[in-house]
C-alpha cells in the first residue's frame, strides 16, 4: 500500500470563510439542522497567525488577516452534520463581539477558477430533490437570506425567468423521467444535483446518489475500508 492513506481516517471537515457569523449559524443550524459542536471566539497572536498564513506570510502576500498584532480576530464554530463537519470561519474586529460583520472582502466563489470550492449536501432518496429546492429557497426568504436561490436546468435571462419556471426545472437528474426521451446515463444513471448559493456567497451544491451511481460510491467506500482498515457505513 502506497501514499499515507492508512494514516488518514477520511474527510473531518470543510471550513466556510463567512461574513455574517449569526446568519451563518441560522443556516446550517436551523435550515439544514447541523449541530454545533464547538466553537472558539477571538483568536489572535503568533501561534494561529503561523499556523494559518505561514506560506502567504514567506511569499509576501499582502491580502491576509493579520492576527498577530492587527485588527482582525478569528471566530470558529464546528457543525456536525453526522458524516461530515462544516467549520465556520469568521473574522472580524477583535474589540467588536462575534456578531460584527466581517472585514474582509468577497471573492468569486465559482467553481470555474483554480483553488475554487464548493460544498455538497446529499439528500435522502425518499425526497424529491425539485421539491427540496423549491422548500430550500421558500425557507431561506422567510429568514432573510435572500441570496439562497437555485439555479436552474433551463437558461434564462432574468431572475423573474427563473422564478416562473416549472419545479422540473430545479434539478438536474441523471435517470429517464415519465415524458422524457430514453437517455444513456452511463455509469452516472441514478445522480441528480442543483447548485445555489448559501448566506455568504459560498458554492454549494445538493444531490442524491441513487440507482446505478449509488452502487458504484457503495463499492468506493468499500474498497476505502478495506485497504485503510476503516469502517465508514452508508
Amino acid at each position: 500500500m502506497a501514499g499515507l492513506g492508512q494514516h488518514l481516517h477520511g474527510i473531518q471537515h470543510i471550513g466556510i470563510t463567512v461574513e455574517n457569523l449569526p446568519k451563518s449559524l441560522e443556516f446550517y443550524l436551523e435550515v439544514l439542522g447541523g449541530q454545533l459542536v464547538v466553537g472558539e471566539t477571538n483568536l489572535t497572536g503568533d501561534t494561529i497567525q503561523n499556523t494559518l498564513f505561514q506560506a502567504e506570510e514567506l511569499a509576501g502576500d499582502a491580502t491576509i488577516p493579520n492576527l498577530r498584532d492587527g485588527i482582525p480576530g478569528l471566530d470558529v464554530r464546528f457543525i456536525s452534520f453526522g458524516n461530515a463537519v462544516v467549520e465556520l470561519i469568521h473574522f472580524r474586529d477583535r474589540q467588536l463581539s462575534p456578531e460584527a460583520p466581517s472585514i474582509l472582502t468577497r471573492s468569486p466563489s465559482h467553481i470555474g477558477s483554480i483553488g475554487r470550492k464548493h460544498l455538497s449536501f446529499e439528500v435522502k432518496e425518499t425526497i424529491d430533490l425539485t421539491e427540496f429546492a423549491h422548500e430550500l429557497e421558500a425557507e431561506c426568504a422567510r429568514r432573510q437570506i435572500p441570496n439562497v436561490v437555485c439555479n436552474r436546468v433551463v437558461r434564462v435571462r432574468t431572475p423573474e425567468e427563473r422564478a416562473a419556471l416549472p419545479r422540473q426545472a430545479n434539478a438536474f437528474k441523471f435517470w429517464d423521467e415519465a415524458g422524457q426521451p430514453a437517455q444513456d446515463w452511463g455509469d452516472f444513471e441514478g445522480w441528480s444535483l442543483f447548485y445555489c448559493k448559501g448566506p455568504n456567497d459560498e458554492q454549494l451544491e445538493f444531490n442524491q446518489v441513487t440507482r446505478n451511481v449509488k452502487t458504484l460510491f457503495n463499492q468506493g467506500r468499500d474498497t476505502y475500508n478495506q485497504v485503510h482498515r476503516t469502517q465508514f457505513t452508508a
